[in-house]
């Protein structure tokens, strides 16, 4: 039986997810000592720019599964970094938001976060930057 030809170095989404998870793993460094997972961070950097959100829209938001952002959730409640406000339209669904605790953490942890994507940035020209851009939104754009 002979295979495909099929190179795992130029696989297009074995390449995007070795250089997705290169750069969620530097940026875990400025949350790691907060005791963040990396789904509670992103929670929490969708809910301090979004404000209120369902966990149903933070999950679509990020493309990340609904079960894995309410046990997210469920550990930012029970440390006081998340609030639960009642919905008006539908009880089943109540907005999150972050307590002022999880504002505090968020605006302890960001300025790293950003000095992290400068530091990314810089290893990139401006046009590339803006075709790295225009890649991604494409591919996003699909999702």
């Amino acid at each position: 039986m002979t295979t495909p030809d099929f190179n795992l170095e130029d696989f297009l989404p074995y390449r995007l997810s070795i250089a997705a998870n290169t750069v969620s793993k530097r940026i875990a460094e400025t949350y790691a000592p907060y005791k963040l997972s990396r789904t509670q961070w992103r929670v929490m950097a969708v809910l301090a720019t979004c404000q209120q959100m369902t966990a149903q829209m933070v999950a679509d938001k990020t493309g990340m599964d609904k079960t894995t952002v309410s046990r997210a959730v469920g550990k930012m409640l029970e440390r006081g970094l998340v609030k639960r406000s009642a919905s008006e339209q539908d009880g089943r669904s109540a907005p999150l938001s972050l307590s002022v605790a999880g504002r505090e953490m968020f605006t302890k942890i960001a300025p790293e976060a950003l000095r992290q994507e400068r530091e990314l940035k810089s290893m990139f020209s401006d046009e590339d930057l803006d075709k790295l851009t225009s890649f991604l939104n494409k591919l996003l754009d699909e999702h």
